[in-house]
């Protein structure tokens, strides 16, 4: 999680009136950001400005979000003020949405990527081996971002050099398919166009996403699965699992034997 100190205050009427002298005051800048890994809290943020946002971050840490029914215009985020009644400052809380590698970049849906989502997921060779059926219209594909994508754990791949959405990457609840997941456990899925496979696209996009899952929440563990006829899903899992152990999450993986695969 990102924490941006947005806005600082300074009530000297009321520090005049009420406030005994003190040596030492908030040395929060407006703009000073700081990050939290795992929902803890990141190292140089005042602890009394911490106890008032810890839930936020933690909850948001976790996936959830939408606090108060619509509090916020971006519903995985809260803003937050510290205790300090003289001197307040406005912490904006938010998830880090864009993850950016050598070729692609990992970003949330928007609804101007349901041309290239139809393009790409209509074709009758990718949804099938993923387990969905292929799109059947630009608008099913807009439906799509609007429902399954719109949620903070699912990122279209974004080609760096076209800026076209030509995939997706993604994590959460575990899926009744019968994995191994232990309680809790995220399931991890990912597809990508036709025209990019068999060039480690989607191994790049996990390996993003892991590691914004190892430095950005308290996840400790995924699980993920493919059909027996696509060992090239396998074969992205199993390049995951192979990254250096200080980079890496626990993947297990598992072949999705259901009917007739």
């Amino acid at each position: 999680m990102k924490i941006t100190a947005i806005r600082k205050v300074q009530h000297a009427d009321l520090m005049a009136e009420y406030e005994n002298p003190i040596e030492h005051t908030c040395d929060v800048c407006e703009g000073q950001s700081w990050i939290s890994i795992g929902g803890e809290c990141p190292e140089g943020l005042c602890p009394e400005a911490w106890k008032t946002m810890r839930e936020f971050v933690a909850a948001l840490a976790r996936g959830e979000g939408n606090f108060y029914d619509g509090w916020m215009k971006n519903p995985y985020s809260a803003m937050i003020s510290c205790n300090d009644g003289f001197r307040p400052v406005s912490f904006y809380i938010e998830t880090i949405e864009e993850m950016r590698g050598e070729r692609i970049t990992l970003r949330p849906w928007r609804d101007s990527d349901a041309r290239s989502l139809y393009k790409y997921a209509s074709n009758l060779e990718v949804g099938p081996r993923a387990g969905w059926a292929p799109h059947q219209s630009e608008a099913e594909s807009l439906k799509i971002i609007q429902t399954v994508f719109n949620n903070p754990t699912t990122w279209a791949i974004v080609c760096n050099k076209t800026g076209e959405a030509i995939g997706a990457m993604g994590y959460g609840p575990s899926c009744n398919c019968s994995l191994p997941a232990r309680e809790g456990e995220p399931t991890v899925g990912y597809w990508v166009g036709r025209p990019y496979w068999g060039m480690g696209i989607c191994t790049e996009a996990l390996a993003l996403m892991i590691e914004h899952i190892r430095t950005a929440t308290n996840i400790k563990s995924l699980i993920s699965g493919h059909f027996t006829d696509n060992p090239a899903s396998g074969r992205v899992m199993k390049n995951a699992a192979s990254h250096p152990p200080e980079r890496r999450l626990l993947m297990k993986t598992s072949i999705w034997e259901a009917k007739n695969r």
